[in-house]
């Protein structure tokens, strides 16, 4: 049981710095959680739907459904709610830094380097981030690397459950988002056979084993494609076209190496640094041919940054060697740390300038600022120890994103608009905004940039119609085509979501408005304002 007691207390605390605020609905988001990972779930549950997810009336075929399983699972069990959303995601997470410590365990026989492993991926910008949002990034490269850690628990032990173990997985990881999560678990095996004979001569010796896994790990995701192909076969091409245009082929980009040293910050160099000086040691050649492994389709093709994520255990791991032995020059700390540090700075002068009047305006841009002082603390002296490192850049983030950031009121909504909404029909128009409504009200609502699509039963008399101002003249011109007026309900104002969480300045705003915001003391100038109209007869 004592041996237990770290795993424990570090996954309660890990849960506790990833989920701290995820319920707040003026957190950290993004279109693809607001538009889709967070309404899919509940048309699915209004449509009574489970095999087939769908959205504003069609099905959603551009991913595969494992995550919207998942999600409606949370609503039926703990109500529809951004707790039960976002805590999947921090689930997966958790799993995340689980593996990672297993496998730093593993490499090095070590438990503290396990141990210093996962804190120095709990610490790294992209967990922190992409962990308080219900979206595919995590959960696929949590599923992926757990495959991997199971097949090499069946290499040191070769046991039939721990292979069919990684073949589930896989198929989890397939069902998620599709043949991206290879990426994590692929590259661990290419690194690995190639660089240890033994597990080659495995591979080979055991072929019929392997090849039983890899059909058990295709046979649902097959039987879902190949049913969604017969129902919805004209749904299915149109969404891979959209797919692989999105993701078109590029020549060679350094957009990859841009983004993963973006998504490990502070550590970065520390990994990278480790890398280059210990590249001569089998564990170190390991690390640098899974993380190419895990990169290298990405510098060909278009992407997010996110989707590097299945890439940071391999960096963390990395960081963790040099941790473990001491050998972390300095500078390599101090430079990881300068982007991280501003971005705080900015957001604790942003609630200092806008929130001192409010009842609790003063503890957000405090508590951010005590975190950033004790993060600069351990990061910039000239001798630290790796528990104040890992203590410092995880408070950073947990602060940042868990207390400080929903302060800004990012996506507020008013209460009268949220009750107004759960009792009467709602179209979002474009946008779509308010952004948190769906949620809010624990209804999908309809979302559409054209009326003019949607069934004449889905227009009757008094159904709401929100967007915002600036997107008033589209629905005009629109309802004078379809002979319909509409009046006015409500208007207000708010900083709202444009695609990136941390884009929140309404479309067109210059930096006379960030200006003006500023000396004012208001962020009025940079508020959306959001129109709630009500269709007449």
């Amino acid at each position: 049981m004592h041996s237990r007691t770290p795993w424990l207390l570090g996954l309660l605390l890990a849960a506790l710095a990833l989920g701290w605020g995820i319920w707040e609905a003026t957190g950290l988001t993004g279109k693809d959680e607001y538009l889709l990972g967070l309404r899919i779930p509940l048309e699915m549950m209004e449509r009574d739907a489970w095999w087939v997810p769908f959205i504003d009336g069609a099905p959603r075929l551009k991913k595969p459904p494992f995550l919207y399983w998942l999600g409606r699972l949370g609503y039926e069990g703990f109500g529809p709610s951004l707790l039960a959303a976002r805590g999947i995601t921090v689930a997966f997470a958790l799993l995340l830094l689980g593996c990672t410590a297993w496998l730093g365990k593993r490499l090095s026989g070590s438990l503290t380097t396990g141990l210093l492993a996962a804190g120095a991926l709990l610490g790294m910008s992209g967990m922190a981030s992409e962990s308080r949002r219900l979206m595919l990034d995590v959960p696929v490269a949590a599923l992926s690397t757990a495959a991997f850690c199971l097949y090499l628990a069946w290499l040191d032990r070769p046991r039939a459950i721990l292979l069919a173990g990684a073949a589930t997985l896989i198929g989890a990881a397939l069902l998620t988002k599709g043949p991206i999560a290879l990426v994590a678990c692929g590259g661990g095996l290419l690194a690995l056979w190639l660089t240890r004979p033994e597990s080659r001569a495995a591979l080979l010796r055991h072929w019929p084993s392997h090849g039983l896994a890899l059909t058990a790990a295709l046979a649902l995701p097959l039987a879902w494609y190949l049913d969604v192909r017969q129902h919805y076969g004209a749904q299915l091409a149109a969404a891979a076209k959209d797919e692989l245009e999105a993701r078109q082929v590029m020549a060679l980009s350094p957009d990859a190496l841009i983004g993963i040293v973006t998504l490990a910050l502070p550590w970065s160099f520390v990994a990278l640094h480790a890398l280059w000086r210990r590249r001569g040691e089998a564990p170190v050649r390991f690390l640098g041919l899974w993380l190419l492994f895990t990169l290298l389709p990405f510098f060909f093709i278009r992407s997010f940054e996110r989707y590097l994520i299945g890439s940071l255990p391999a960096l963390a791991l990395l960081a963790a060697l040099s941790l473990a032995s001491g050998a972390v020059p300095a500078w390599t700390r101090r430079l990881g740390s300068v982007v991280p540090a501003l971005l705080a700075g900015a957001l604790a002068l942003l609630l200092w300038c806008w929130r001192t009047g409010s009842g609790d305006g003063w503890l957000p841009p405090l508590a951010l600022a005590a975190a950033l002082a004790g993060f600069l603390f351990f990061w910039w002296r000239r001798r630290t120890s790796p528990r104040g490192l890992i203590l410092g850049a995880v408070l950073l983030w947990a602060v940042g994103w868990g207390l400080a950031f929903p302060r800004l009121g990012v996506n507020a909504v008013p209460a009268a608009v949220v009750d107004l909404a759960r009792e009467r029909p709602v179209i979002l128009f474009a946008g779509p905004q308010p952004a948190m409504l769906p949620i809010l009200t624990g209804r999908a609502l309809r979302q559409t940039s054209q009326l003019e699509t949607l069934p004449a039963g889905q227009l009757v008399a008094g159904t709401l119609i929100t967007l915002r101002a600036e997107d008033r003249p589209q629905l005009d011109r629109q309802l004078r085509t379809l002979g319909r007026e509409v009046r006015a309900v409500q208007e207000f104002r708010t900083l709202s979501s444009a695609g990136s969480g941390i884009r929140f300045a309404r479309q067109g705003a210059t930096r006379a408005d960030w200006r003006q915001a500023w000396h004012g003391r208001d962020p009025t100038p940079l508020m959306s304002a959001i129109q709630v109209l009500e269709l007449l007869p």
